[in-house]
């Protein structure tokens, strides 16, 4: 075996120690140094805790709220261990947590608690997307209204879209602020565009027809065949005022002629 092997092999047994809790078995494979070497290992195990723990506080804080910090320090640890960071860059850490509470005791009675994450998850997404200058505003005012539904609008890429059966931007709103009052919930689900304004992340419901055409948009369709998805889920669907919206909040960044495949 090299010296880089052995060297590799070394580290990932240490690191499993530190995941599983064995302090003995990372003990054996660091010297003390002027301290037991069961304490040193604490130390870094303790280090490691609270710097996935702070980042999951960090990115989850809606959740946070909703929880309790005893709740959620206990699943960030037992997170931790299911699904150790294999990154050195702490914003790749915590994609799985939605999936994770979706099966964990305790969390389970609260159905809408996972969706809440993969919102705040989205919401770490928008803030890490790349910044591209938008077009103007009244860019569409120069092609002639008859030649608009062949082209392609092609969305900033901090967009995402998210549909709930649960009302989760209502939690989240509700969650980050100061409410003492019974929250409330509306029956129905929500449908949410989140995109980056500036340094903060704007969020706002539309309903089922708009995300469905900025849905279609997004994946290349022409404004045609967005519009024929949308009237399907609602025959009142106003194109205009729902591509007007994305023009005025700045997330259109390339208008170009649809090709055969995008405009059927």
């Amino acid at each position: 075996m090299s010296d880089a092997s052995s060297l590799r092999d070394l580290q990932n047994r240490f690191l499993a120690a530190l995941y599983d809790g064995d302090r003995a078995a990372a003990a054996a494979l660091v010297e003390g140094a002027g301290l037991d070497a069961e304490a040193r290992v604490r130390v870094y195990r303790n280090s490691g805790t609270l710097t996935h723990t702070e980042t999951l506080r960090t990115t989850y804080p809606a959740v946070l709220a909703l929880v309790g910090e005893d709740f959620f320090e206990s699943a960030a640890m037992r997170y931790r261990r299911a699904h150790p960071s294999h990154s050195g860059n702490l914003q790749d850490f915590g994609s799985e947590f939605a999936a994770f509470l979706e099966s964990l005791p305790g969390a389970q009675q609260l159905e809408y608690l996972a969706d809440v994450a993969r919102l705040e998850w989205l919401r770490q997404e928008v803030v890490l997307a790349a910044d591209i200058t938008p077009l103007h505003a009244t860019a569409l005012q120069d092609v002639p209204v008859a030649s608009r539904g062949a082209l392609c609008l092609e969305l900033d890429p901090s967009v995402r879209l998210f549909a709930s059966r649960h009302a989760v931007l209502t939690l989240w709103r509700y969650a980050m602020g100061a409410h003492s009052e019974r929250l409330q919930l509306p029956a129905e689900g929500e449908r949410i565009v989140l995109w980056r304004s500036g340094a903060e992340v704007a969020m706002t419901a539309v309903d089922a027809a708009s995300l469905v055409c900025i849905a279609a948009l997004s994946q290349g369709a022409s404004i045609d065949a967005a519009t024929c998805q949308a009237l399907a889920s609602d025959p009142d669907f106003d194109v205009a005022a729902c591509i007007g919206s994305l023009m005025e909040e700045s997330l259109i960044v390339f208008i170009h002629p649809a090709t055969e495949d995008t405009s059927s």
